[in-house]
């Protein structure tokens, strides 16, 4: 085999390609947000990733049983992040615009993910209780009063960042690949007879 500069300029793109899949699986295993409550000895009580909400509030779980990430939920957000990275790598592969629109989906599709996780399930749920989503409350339960520091971390911000790449990686893939965009060819002149 048998390799030229257009073949590596190919593998680079599959290379960054591979990179975003693995900022996206990164992303997807850190907390995007924590609650540290500051009468629970454990640092992030409530911690919620890409997949669901965990939580280390063993002798308080009736107060957090309501939103504890079912079973199905996380295995399908296991599932989707699973195809989103199959279908990256899929887009490197195949020619012309599909390989584009799909891999520039993907990043906008899971850009959509992380905002409805954070702004409207997590911010809803949080306003619901009176707390902040990021900063210091007091919350007042049946229980008694708790402060609470709830953060956006760094697994929000790297999610965000994948879902970017991939469109940056789909919008750029010509300059990378050194592909011609289809259409902009020179036509080829018609030799006439004299």
């Amino acid at each position: 085999m048998k390799w030229s500069v257009a073949s590596w300029r190919v593998w680079l793109y599959r290379v960054l390609s591979a990179i975003a899949c693995g900022l996206m699986l990164v992303s997807f295993i850190m907390p995007w947000w924590t609650a540290h409550i500051t009468e629970v000895p454990s640092m992030d009580a409530i911690r919620i990733y890409g997949y669901g909400l965990r939580h280390s509030l063993h002798e308080l779980r009736s107060y957090i049983a309501e939103d504890e990430t079912p079973l199905y939920q996380t295995i399908l957000a296991w599932i989707y992040v699973a195809v989103s990275i199959g279908s990256i790598m899929l887009s490197t592969w195949l020619k012309g615009n599909k390989g584009k629109w799909l891999l520039g989906s993907i990043g906008l599709i899971y850009i959509a993910y992380v905002a409805v996780a954070v702004f409207v399930v997590v911010a809803g749920r949080t306003g619901d209780l009176g707390i902040s989503l990021q900063g210091w409350s007091t919350f007042r339960g049946e229980a008694g009063v708790a402060d609470i520091r709830a953060s956006l971390r760094l697994g929000y911000y790297l999610a965000y960042s994948a879902g970017l790449a991939c469109v940056l990686l789909a919008l750029s893939r010509d300059a990378i690949t050194g592909e011609r965009r289809l259409g902009t060819e020179k036509p080829k002149q018609a030799v006439l007879p004299e």
